[in-house]
């Protein structure tokens, strides 16, 4: 009987791991002064810069999107940036650069994680 239980035990974790899965993808953004629509390098006060982002393959489940920076350019002076992902569903999201203020970026550029956890049955 405790084979029995512990075989069952054993059988249903194993079960649970194996139909449990993550879904991840990855990517990069980049935009600059030739960029359609990008003004970060113009003017004075609050810029915005956005980029859409559509998945090659759409998540089960709305993912979890974590955007970084690796790269930027500013002319001298101050340094004032956001960078947020917004939007987020299934089939993708926007990256929200701004900047404020007397700042000039040239250029800006950076990566972005998505990641969800699938479930067999799961209805999200």
């Amino acid at each position: 009987m405790k084979k029995l239980l512990l075989t069952l035990g054993l059988f249903f974790m194993v079960s649970a791991i194996a139909l449990s899965q993550t879904q991840v993808l990855s990517g990069s953004w980049y935009g600059n002064s030739e960029t359609k629509y990008y003004t970060l390098h113009e003017n004075t006060g609050e810029r915005a810069f956005t980029i859409e982002v559509n998945f090659l393959k759409p998540f089960e489940n709305k993912p979890d999107v974590v955007v970084g920076l690796s790269n930027i350019d500013v002319a001298p002076g101050n340094l004032r940036y956001s960078v947020k992902a917004k939007s987020v569903s299934r089939d993708g999201f926007t990256i929200e650069v701004k900047t404020w203020g007397d700042t000039k970026i040239m250029s800006i550029g950076g990566f972005w994680v998505a990641h969800a956890e699938n479930s067999m049955g799961s209805e999200n």
